[in-house]
Order: structure tokens, then sequence, then C-alpha cells
């Protein structure tokens, strides 16, 4: 894992934020309705990025500790593999929505942390599910009431975000903090092999010889 990351990550989410109210301002100053589907459109689009930063730091960091399986690879990259008539073995992308990415790379940093706790059943995450059906529906309109996106609807919107953004914050908190730990013990265990420590130098034999028994 890059030790710079969480610099970078951090830095990309604050501009994602800083959209946000830059396009929350225009949409209070003018009221009027392009603002506002624009103002929506910008809330998820930020909320994707935060998304995408978000797997790809559990991901980084389930490498990093050395818990990272193929089953996993293929699911975070969103790519099923098949065989095919031919016997030959073919890799397809499958589209996997970002809500279930959210919850997949959720569980894959409880099952790092076990203690690691986020709440689904808060309200905030049903106001950000609510809020990408409408930018779906402002995306793809059928009429002119697909178009309406209210003040409350974008408080609804940010609310959502906001309640995303602080989970995604406190996840990587704890999973930074596993990774450090893992870090530690590694370094430890490397000191003791090269000062000969008996206990730790046969330990590191019988589990060298593991796949041999």
């Amino acid at each position: 894992m890059d030790v710079n990351q969480p610099a970078k990550e951090l830095s990309f989410l604050a501009t994602l934020a800083a959209d946000i109210e830059h396009a929350l301002y225009q949409a209070e100053a003018s009221n009027t309705a392009s603002d506002r589907r624009n103002a929506l459109r910008t809330i998820i689009s930020a909320m994707e990025g935060a998304a995408w930063i978000y797997r790809m730091h559990i991901l980084s960091v389930a490498r990093g500790i050395d818990m990272s399986t193929p089953r996993m690879e293929f699911a975070f990259s969103e790519t099923l593999l098949f065989v095919s008539e031919q016997g030959e073995i073919r890799e397809q992308k499958r589209f996997i929505s970002t809500t279930a990415m959210i919850r997949l790379a959720t569980k894959t940093a409880q099952e790092m942390c076990p203690g690691l706790k986020v709440d689904f059943m808060h309200v905030g995450w049903q106001k950000l599910k609510d809020s990408i059906r409408l930018r779906n529906r402002i995306t793809h309109p059928k009429n002119l009431e697909d178009l309406i996106i209210s003040r409350q609807d974008l408080d609804d919107a940010k609310a959502g975000f906001d309640w995303f953004l602080t989970a995604v914050a406190d996840v990587m908190e704890v999973t930074l903090k596993e990774f450090s730990a893992y870090v530690a013990d590694a370094r430890d265990i490397i000191e003791k092999l090269h000062a000969g420590d008996p206990d730790t130098v046969a330990l590191y034999e019988r589990v060298r010889r593991a796949p041999d028994d």
C-alpha cells in the first residue's frame, strides 16, 4: 500500500465535498430547476467518486495484510469467469451497482476488522439510495414530472452523502490501523528472525514446511 495514498484519498474526497457545496450554493442562488438538477447530479457523482476510493482502499488494505483472495479480486473488479464451448476460460465484465459494491467493500472491511460496525439501517443510507434513483430518473426522463427536483430532494441527497462520507472516513481509519498493526507485527517478526530468536525461527520453519506436509 502506497504510504502517500491516504493523503491523496483525503484530498480527493475534500475536492468532491467542495464541488457539492458550490453546486448547492448555485442552486440556492438561482432557484432554477436546471441548477437543482445539476446539484443532484453533482452530489451523486461525488458519492460515486467516494465509493470508488472506498472500494479501492479496502481492496488495497486486504492485499496489504494478505487477506485478498481470487474470489475477492474478481468481485471487486466486477468480473465473472466462464468456460466457452471451446473449453476456454474467459472473463466477462458484470455491472455491480454502486450500493451493492459499497456493501461488499464494507463486508470485506468487517472481515478484516471484526469489531467494525456500519449502520445500514440509518436513514442516511436510505436517503442515499433514494437520491441515486432520483438521479437516474432525471438522467432518463420520460416526462416533465421526471425532471422535477425539490429543495427537499437536495437536502436529503446531501444528508445521504454526508452519512456515507462519515462512514467511509470511519471505516478507512479502522482499516488503516489494522494495516499499521500488521506492518508492525511483520517488522517485529523480521527483526526477530534476523536476531535468530529461537521461537520465531522455529515458527517460521513450521510455516515454511506446512505446504509440503
